[in-house]
């Protein structure tokens, strides 16, 4: 403890000797122990300008801490010159071990750089010049330019109309409700289908004839569906067509509602599972 207490004393005195050297010749020195406590009480309350460091004094291996305080007030640039004095101190001092020393001195040497940085003052940006004539500006304009349009295309092909000139209507689709189920359950939404799926269709108004359900699997037509006349409420309870399985485990189906061989609509894709 007696050690560590001289280091950061000895290095405080570095920092302010001449704050400290003001007292009156003639005035007795205090007690060590008080002189020591005041010295502490003065580094503690170290609030400005501060550099500390970590040296290793014997072969204990463990750090003493060396502070060095400067005046209250100090620019960054008084201080630079205090850490500057204090460099050389800890250079001339005879009776400091020199591993010590050399600690110390690399400390202080990389606190000087970096105040150094901060008290440089930061270059001025010269203004630049531009020069206005007193004639006005007159800016020439380019030659117009013109570039070719490529022909407008032909018009489009008018829709379709039927030999009295009328247009040709659009597929109405049967109001059908479609819901699917696997054996022993209830039928909902069609989401999967599989090779023992059932399929339910409600018609929700009269449905006449010519009416189906085309069943493709990757773009082809694997089987339809004939759903004939339905009456309203009426239900039609299928099993999914074998054809839709043949030949694959599984796949992905659409399935077209035809009105009158046009497709009104159509649903999915459905993922298909053809396992057993």
């Amino acid at each position: 403890m007696t050690r560590r207490m001289a280091l950061i004393l000895g290095a405080f005195i570095f920092g302010s000797g001449v704050a400290l050297a003001q007292g009156t010749p003639a005035e007795p020195a205090p007690p060590a122990s008080g002189r020591a406590e005041a010295l502490k009480a003065l580094a503690d309350s170290c609030s400005d300008h501060k550099f500390e460091t970590m040296v290793v004094a014997d072969g204990s291996g463990r750090g003493k801490r060396v502070r060095i305080c400067g005046k209250p007030g100090q620019t960054d640039a008084e201080w630079l010159v205090t850490l500057r004095d204090s460099a050389r101190k800890v250079e001339a001092d005879q009776a400091m071990a020199q591993a010590v020393k050399d600690q110390i001195i690399t400390a202080l040497k990389a606190e000087i750089a970096r105040v150094e940085i901060l008290a440089k003052p930061a270059p001025e940006t010269p203004l630049a010049v531009i020069a206005i004539p007193a004639e006005p500006i007159s800016a020439p304009e380019a030659a117009p330019q013109y570039s070719s349009v490529p022909p407008l295309p032909a018009p489009l092909p008018r829709a379709s109309v039927s030999a009295a000139g009328t247009a040709k209507p659009a597929v109405e689709r049967p109001r059908l409700t479609i819901r699917c189920g696997l054996p022993r359950e209830s039928f909902g939404e069609c989401a999967r289908l599989e090779r023992e799926t059932r399929i339910l269709i409600r018609a929700d108004e009269d449905v006449a004839s010519g009416t189906s359900l085309r069943f493709l699997r990757g773009g082809d037509q694997r089987a339809e569906l004939d759903l004939g006349p339905l009456r309203k409420g009426e239900t039609l309870r299928e099993r999914l067509p074998t054809r839709v399985c043949s030949g694959t485990l599984r796949g992905r189906v659409e399935v077209q509602v035809i009105n009158k061989s046009q497709v009104a609509e159509t649903l999915g894709p459905y993922a298909l599972y053809c396992g057993s």
